[in-house]
């Protein structure tokens, strides 16, 4: 199933990244914002309550404000993937989590790959029981395959107008 989920997200346009243990994400987190000249960033409210998280990403952002609602990196990490079309699911907690997903222009996932599922309807049980929470204002439920990409009337292709234009998929 791993190497179903690693080809379908490549096909789709996702880098993929293995890493032999959650514990190295930090490092190339910070290597990889390094070499990409990324010098803003923001991570997930979850994810940044994590170790090794919590010590390594302490003074980075977890909201965009009005005055800085521009950001170059958002880091996160998926609540499982789905190996027949490389996606990735996300149970989003709040508007604000939900924007490190969408607003920047590059999107860096932390995905563990003991919780990819075969498809998607392996998920619905869990899908549904977050969407029906009340115990959080706005339950939603992100599905990411691939950088964003649109196409206009003419099929000319565009990435990254509605989300971003580049996803990183690290494995642990």
């Amino acid at each position: 199933m791993l190497d179903r989920f690693i080809d379908k997200a490549k096909s789709a346009g996702a880098e993929v990244v293995k890493l032999a243990a959650l514990e190295d994400a930090p490092a190339f987190l910070t290597d990889f914002l390094k070499k990409n000249d990324l010098k803003t960033a923001i991570i997930s409210p979850d994810l940044k309550l994590r170790p090794p998280f919590d010590r390594e990403f302490a003074v980075t952002r977890t909201t965009l404000s009005g005055e800085s609602i521009w950001v170059e990196a958002g880091i996160v990490a998926a609540d499982h993937g789905v190996a027949e079309t490389g996606t990735l699911v996300h149970f989003d907690r709040s508007d604000a989590e939900k924007n490190v997903w969408t607003l920047p222009e590059v999107c860096i996932c932390l995905l563990e790959a003991r919780n990819i599922v075969g498809g998607l309807d392996d998920l619905a049980p869990k899908i549904a029981a977050h969407l029906g929470r009340t115990d959080i204002p706005s339950p939603q439920v992100s599905l990411v395959t691939g950088p964003s990409r649109t196409a206009d009337i003419e099929c000319q292709l565009t990435i990254g107008v509605h989300g971003p234009s580049r996803l990183i998929i690290l494995l642990t």
